[in-house]
């Protein structure tokens, strides 16, 4: 009998599509959400506005590979992202 067909793109092409498309993602809103942030803020509140949005984004970026890491390591890959799209969500509706 010949080995099960593997679900998705795995490997090292699969990780790397991954890549660019996450980052084209980043690369494209970003940039959009923060000019929305600047249109809609008043000017004498820009600066304070803009430090406050790039501190959230830096704490995303640095707090949510250690979220998944943390919850994996107690239990599986899938359980850390699942912790991860649950606290996304969260956040979303709190806002």
């Amino acid at each position: 009998m010949g080995s099960p067909p593997r679900p998705g793109r795995r490997g090292l092409a699969g990780i790397l599509a991954a890549a660019v498309l996450t980052g084209a993602g980043t690369g494209l809103i970003t940039p959009l959400g923060f000019a929305a942030l600047a249109a809609g803020t008043p000017a004498e509140r820009l600066g304070q506005t803009m430090g406050a949005a790039e501190l959230g984004r830096e704490l995303g970026d640095a707090g949510g590979p250690l979220l998944v890491a943390a919850v994996a390591s107690g239990t599986t890959l899938t359980h850390g992202y699942g912790a991860l799209a649950v606290l996304t969500v969260v956040a979303a509706a709190s806002v």
